[in-house]
């Protein structure tokens, strides 16, 4: 399980209210969930909407 689907699941977000906020696709977030944010730039993306620090987001 990834550190975004632990946050995501804890905070009880649904995945299309994630990708609305976010102007993506409910699959790009799906994906995300599944395997993970790599990069810094996709964490501070999803560190905004979630208001957390994005170095708790990369895997």
């Amino acid at each position: 399980m990834s550190a975004l689907s632990n946050i995501v699941k804890h905070r009880k977000i649904k995945q299309s209210e994630l990708a609305s906020e976010l102007g993506i696709s409910k699959a790009a977030v799906s994906m995300r969930l599944k395997y993970g944010i790599r990069n810094i730039t996709t964490a501070r993306r999803y560190a905004r909407i979630l208001n957390c620090d994005p170095r708790f987001l990369i895997d």
